[in-house]
């Protein structure tokens, strides 16, 4: 083989060899950027699940601390309850030792009388008093009447006696009772005609009878504390009543 047939088989070799590389290289550029778009699609994708995930941590987390401040506000709240519950029961308690104590002074004070003796009841008019008139503010009328009737029998003419007796007029105007309050406001001041409960009473007549409907003794109740009682304090009111 001459010279010249080799240069020519080696030139066309190289230039097969050159077209072959042309054509790979030509392809890889084509492929290359396919690949990448891929690669980038499935990342983008990635991360919008990502996101997704941690929007839904979030969630779950912003859920649980809404639970658990629910959870914090129902237990203080049983909390607040028990405390209530606590305090309703002693003081409840403590009203059933004073409502014992009350019926044992009750008992002793019974049988004081029915034995003729007064062993552990009130020991004074004071005390006795004082049992009557704490039953009139505690609104047990009933057994406050009981209470000042029992203190007048004893102690008629004590210096309590007229107001235990204003106080079962009291009482009985409390009950509405009114013509029966009427009668035991005059009992002061018939029974104790010097004590400065009088123009108390004769005014708290005239309220009683006005309940009643009983204006004109009414009004003679307030003519009698004015003209009796001048200086009372009760002479305005007695006025303005007398007016209406």
């Amino acid at each position: 083989m001459s010279n010249e047939q080799r240069a020519m088989r080696d030139g066309g070799g190289n230039t097969v060899g050159l077209f072959s590389k042309r054509v790979v290289t030509h392809c890889s550029l084509l492929v290359a950027p396919l690949l990448l778009s891929g690669c980038m699609l499935a990342t983008q994708k990635d991360i919008l699940q990502l996101d997704d995930s941690v929007t839904q941590l979030r969630k779950n987390q912003a859920d649980l601390v809404t639970k658990m401040s629910d959870l914090s506000s129902n237990l203080e709240s049983l909390n607040s309850q028990l405390e209530s519950s606590q305090q309703r029961m002693s003081s409840l308690s403590q009203k059933l030792d004073d409502l014992q104590s009350d019926l044992q002074r009750r008992f002793s004070v019974l049988s004081g009388q029915v034995t003729g003796t007064s062993a552990q009841g009130p020991s004074t008019p004071g005390d006795l008093y004082k049992l009557a008139y704490n039953d009139y503010q505690a609104g047990k009328f009933d057994l406050a009447l009981v209470g000042f009737r029992n203190f007048l029998s004893q102690y008629p003419k004590a210096d309590l006696s007229a107001q235990a007796q204003f106080n079962i007029g009291e009482c009985e105007f409390a009950r509405k009772n009114y013509l029966d309050a009427a009668r035991e406001y005059e009992k002061v001041a018939q029974g104790f005609p010097k004590s400065e409960f009088v123009p108390k009473a004769l005014y708290k007549k005239g309220m009683a009878l006005q309940e009643a409907g009983k204006d004109a003794d009414a009004k003679d109740a307030f003519r009698r504390l004015i003209k009796q009682y001048p200086r009372s304090d009760l002479v305005k009111s007695a006025k303005d009543a007398l007016s209406e």
